[in-house]
């Protein structure tokens, strides 16, 4: 990824995330190529879909589209656990259940670490559960 396009998504993150009503015609505008519009697009939905589903726990869901943008560039798009791989999904360091959708506890992941961390966490989420 060039610098350019680095500014752009940050521009364009920060427009969404400050703007009443994300307008998606507006923000493929301030995306400036298609294939900006299409990773901002991306990654605002899941974002939004990650907070609705720390929202519908009851849980902090603080993440804003630019806070996961630059989680993202600070992993240079890498996963967080292997920095091998590209990421594929948006992990929880620590359980959803947890710890919220939060800009410390969302990090990018992929496939891979995301099914080791699950069997390695699966206890800790039970143990939490049977607290609550």
């Amino acid at each position: 990824m060039t610098p350019e396009e680095r500014e752009i998504l940050f521009h364009a993150a920060e427009w969404a995330t400050h703007s009443k009503r994300t307008i998606m015609s507006k923000l493929r505008e301030v995306a400036v190529t298609e294939e900006n519009y299409l990773i901002i697009a991306r990654e605002l939905d899941r974002v939004h879909s990650e907070r609705l589903r720390a929202r519908s726990l009851h849980v902090d869901a603080t993440l804003t589209l630019l806070d996961w943008i630059k989680t993202l560039d600070y992993f240079e798009w890498r996963c967080a656990y292997c920095q091998e791989k590209p990421f594929q999904i948006m992990s929880h360091y620590i359980p959803l259940p947890c710890g919220g959708t939060t800009p410390t506890n969302c990090v990018p992941a992929c496939y891979s670490c995301m099914k080791r961390k699950e069997k390695r966490n699966n206890a800790r989420v039970l143990s939490y559960l049977s607290q609550a």
